[in-house]
């Protein structure tokens, strides 16, 4: 008989009157690995926050390892740890540092360092994880900095991981590495609990899956035993969402381009690199991760300076030697990182639509609160963002909703290029469509967009054109004028 790690019945939460989680019931073997999905705003994160002991169930009991958590509240701290999305480590301390960080090894009240050294040493070596102790956390890879944060669990002797989107950043190779290591934890008898919202990770990695919707469980059981389809309705219900709509096809005139790139350099892209795009085009960007499409939109939105080469729009020669100049052309970056690059998380949702737009909305030094608050309704609206008011702060929303009000952002401003730097980046899939959705709109209007998505399916399905990036460097151009042309085993057989 399978041991129970944890063990949830009948839990229910409420924030504000709002029922968020109801009647759940939820259990996990020692040793099993699951798969927890849901759209943004399911209720996945409140459930791990429970799990966690962050959050007190209303009703409901919780028990780990036979233990109830409400008797023993301090036993959830002693058996789980959390790998959150955001990572949690210091950019400015070393490896060693950030994974004795207040648990530190003491010797008559002094800080064990030779014995720290030898425990991260040894475990390193033990799961095959090649990462310098001493060096500092900023010089670190994506995909090193979440091998230090479930070093950080383990050593701590967690029984119980928590995984919230740790692949979100990582590329194939990176990917594939950490689920090695979850692999390994697995075999030595951990529990692992992970959300994401790449499925067939799920399939390929996890023993169970979990799915739930508007606050209740909609689907448990084996992963051998279930289908991405079946995942997929369970997640959605009655919502007709589909990442493969049928895309608006128009006619482009490739007489002018809109926007042009003539052999420009940077700090960081060092051979002279060219590009056009044309009105009614979503051209994109594709490379894994590092290729340089970043550093691409970068210098087109003017954070980081042209050392040669020229930038056109419409024609004409473009001086984008700012963010500012480069919105007065018509072009807005909707950035890698909506919360550290794109949002004020801790202002409303009407703070940050309407921060672009202060100069146009500004009467007599004073803002035209009437035209503000019509503006940011209509892209509430719009694009469908789901909140109680405008007035909600960013960071209540969900990363879907937080998304929107980054693209809202954008589209307010008018502009005539959007540059979308991975605007999907951990949303769930009915986000996804709808973000898709805004685009094809975009581009029928006359619109011109430059996509980058590390997903190869969103490249592929919505991308007129596609520019190959190995290096910093274009390397090749794909037509897919009919959005099938271009296949995603092709697509991921030249960017290798």
């Amino acid at each position: 008989m399978h041991q129970k790690a944890l063990d949830m019945e009948n839990i229910c939460i409420a924030f504000n009157g709002v029922q968020v989680l109801k009647n759940i019931n939820f259990s996990l073997d020692k040793g099993e690995v699951c798969g927890l999905v849901g759209k943004n705003g399911a209720g996945k994160s409140t459930l791990l926050k429970i799990i966690q002991g962050l959050y007190r169930a209303n009703s409901g009991e919780v028990r780990l390892f036979g233990e109830n958590v409400k008797e023993n509240h301090g036993r959830v701290f002693a058996y789980v740890g959390m790998i959150f999305q955001e990572l949690s480590l210091i950019p400015e301390m070393t490896v060693l540092e950030n994974i004795f960080l207040n648990n530190e090894i003491r010797k008559f009240d002094l800080v064990n360092i030779r014995e720290e050294e030898r425990r991260a040493v040894s475990f390193m070596k033990k799961y095959k994880i090649d990462i310098d102790i001493h060096k500092k956390i900023k010089k670190l890879s994506s995909a090193d900095k979440q091998m230090v944060e479930i070093c950080k669990a383990v050593l701590k002797n967690k029984k119980i991981l928590l995984m919230d989107e740790p692949t979100a950043a990582l590329d194939d190779e990176q990917a594939a590495k950490l689920y090695r290591m979850v692999k390994q934890l697995k075999e030595e008898g951990i529990t692992i609990l992970l959300i994401t919202h790449h499925l067939q990770e799920i399939i390929d990695n996890c023993d169970s899956v979990a799915v739930i919707r508007d606050g209740e469980m909609t689907l448990g059981g084996e992963t051998k035993n279930l289908s991405m389809e079946a995942m997929i309705k369970a997640m959605l219900g009655e919502e007709q969402t589909d990442l493969a709509f049928s895309r608006s096809i128009s006619d482009i005139d490739r007489t002018q381009p809109v926007l042009e790139l003539r052999e420009i350099v940077t700090d960081f892209i060092k051979m002279p690199l060219s590009l056009r795009v044309y009105a009614g085009e979503v051209v994109g960007l594709a490379g894994l991760k590092g290729c340089g499409r970043t550093e691409v939109f970068r210098a087109i939105f003017g954070l980081d300076r042209l050392r040669s080469g020229e930038i056109y729009i419409f024609g004409k020669k473009a001086n984008i030697k700012s963010t500012t100049d480069a919105v007065k052309a018509g072009v807005f970056l909707i950035p890698e990182s909506r919360r550290f690059q794109g949002l004020s998380v801790d202002h409303s949702i009407k703070f940050n639509i309407e921060l672009p737009l202060l100069k146009r909305l500004t009467r007599r030094f004073l803002v035209d609160e009437r035209e503000s608050n019509r503006v940011v309704d209509d892209y509430i609206e719009r694009v469908h963002i789901k909140a109680n008011s405008r007035g909600d702060k960013v960071k209540s929303l969900s990363g879907g909703n937080q998304q929107k009000v980054v693209i809202s952002k954008a589209l307010a401003t008018t502009p005539r290029i959007l540059l979308m730097d991975d605007p999907t980046y951990g949303v769930d899939v009915g986000a996804k469509a709808e973000i898709m959705k805004i685009i094809d709109q975009f581009k029928m209007s006359g619109g011109t967009v430059l996509l980058a998505s590390s997903e190869i399916e969103e490249i592929n399905q919505n991308c007129n054109r596609i520019f190959i990036l190995k290096n910093r460097k274009l390397v090749g151009e794909l037509s897919n004028e009919d959005y099938m042309t271009v296949t995603q085993d092709s697509l991921a057989a030249a960017i290798q």
